[in-house]
């Protein structure tokens, strides 16, 4: 029994130090390099275009701010054999292929175009925005990371004590206009169906989703910054040609009651 336990205790030893390992620290006070991945191709006459942001620097600083975009562009290599551990730059390449492969062969699953909405970096943080189309469908991508940890900001990093529902309750009401906004982009002919969806309809954040949410965050001139979260909502096929990952921004002076806006530097 006593040689059991020594052995648990070893294997957790084992996995904590494993751990600590995966997670390095950072300290990154500089302004890092941000190049602009740009490729396109065209098939039957209609053309492809796919960009993506890319973060230079050392090893961990690629690897941390990359990983989610690396994450997106490799999800559907399922033929493909890469090297996992490579760079954003490098799997690029091999993406643009296996993408003109698929398109032009009129295979459209998987991505058929990605879009930088935004990239924002300031002494503080690190954000960027992407949206790409996935299977048909219209997808967002959003991450904020805080200088000089370059750890992922979220919802609960900003919230008061205290004020978690009063935030909460905050994005819900601007999240409905969010999605009443969508209407902007729907066709003529379905305009009628959407009013009556939306007003039928309450959009809000569950408490569980919120709390962990990753914040956006977008600079629009000096010392103004832009909350963004997303959330994706259900959509009658009808409008299966928008954005079901709604967007809600709210200018972060407008919420310094609520929210802890040092980290932000603002």
């Amino acid at each position: 029994m006593i040689k059991n336990i020594i052995i648990l205790i070893a294997a957790c030893a084992f996995i904590s130090c494993k751990n600590d390992k995966e997670i390095i620290s950072l300290n990154v006070e500089e302004t890092v390099k941000t190049t602009r991945l740009v490729d396109d191709f065209e098939c039957n006459n209609i053309p492809y275009v796919f960009q993506i942001p890319f973060y230079e620097g050392d090893t961990e600083t690629k690897k941390r701010l990359n990983k989610e975009i690396k994450n997106l562009i490799t999800r559907d290599f399922i033929d493909v054999t890469y090297n996992k551990d490579a760079d954003l730059e490098e799997i690029w390449s091999i993406f643009m292929s296996h993408r003109e492969q698929k398109i032009c062969s009129g295979d459209m699953s998987g991505i058929t175009n990605i879009n930088i909405e935004h990239t924002t970096q300031t002494d503080a943080l690190i954000s960027y925005e992407i949206t790409y189309t996935r299977n048909g469908l219209q997808k967002r991508l959003i991450n904020s990371f805080k200088k000089p940890e370059l750890i992922i900001i979220t919802t609960s990093d900003l919230t008061k004590d205290q004020k978690e529902d009063d935030v909460r309750t905050i994005f819900d009401i601007n999240l409905q206009q969010s999605v009443a906004n969508l209407a902007l982009d729907v066709k003529i002919d379905d305009q009628a169906e959407f009013r009556n969806y939306v007003e039928n309809k309450v959009f809000n954040f569950e408490k569980s989703e919120f709390e962990n949410a990753t914040i956006g965050i977008k600079e629009l001139g000096v010392d103004s910054l832009m909350l963004q979260l997303t959330k994706h909502i259900e959509l009658p096929k009808t409008f299966s040609y928008l954005n079901p990952d709604v967007k809600v921004e709210i200018r972060a002076k407008e919420m310094e009651y609520y929210l802890d806006l040092s980290p932000l530097k603002i």
